[in-house]
């Protein structure tokens, strides 16, 4: 597996694992709008060939939000996501960036277990954040 910075061939997968897996996805048209912004991290995980996950960063001075990040569900369980982020935490401090906020569906204990392992801290609860099913958003806060 590659951890790599996403380039404009890997759009139309990362849009596909959006699709599959998010109720409001991004599509290939929104990765493409911000792909070469300097302030903004796009990686994707290629493993076979294949586009096997996504992560994207907004960084605004000392902070990044994690805007999203996707893992194929036929390669889930081996480590994509985890080293998805590790890198992340890599291109952020070289960045200057000093922390990274995220929103997670209050039900994804997934990825809530995997922020937790990786040092996210919940700060709040963001009432009512989520639609399709409505629900809250816990806010988790990490610091680089």
């Amino acid at each position: 597996m590659q951890i790599k910075h996403m380039d404009a061939t890997e759009m139309a997968e990362a849009a596909a694992l959006q699709r599959e897996n998010f109720a409001h996805p991004w599509s290939e048209k929104d990765y493409m709008e911000h792909l070469q912004d300097k302030d903004k991290i796009y990686l994707t995980a290629v493993k076979d060939g294949r586009v096997a996950g996504s992560c994207v960063l907004w960084c605004s001075f000392e902070t990044a939000d994690l805007c999203n990040i996707v893992v194929d569900p036929a390669h889930r369980r081996e480590g994509i996501a985890e080293a998805l982020l590790h890198q992340a935490f890599r291109e952020c401090a070289t960045k200057g960036v000093e922390q990274i906020l995220l929103e997670v569906r209050e039900s994804n204990a997934s990825a809530i277990g995997l922020y937790d392992k990786s040092g996210f801290n919940r700060i709040s609860v963001r009432k009512n954040y989520y639609r399709d099913p409505q629900e809250h958003a816990v806010i988790m806060q990490k610091t680089l």
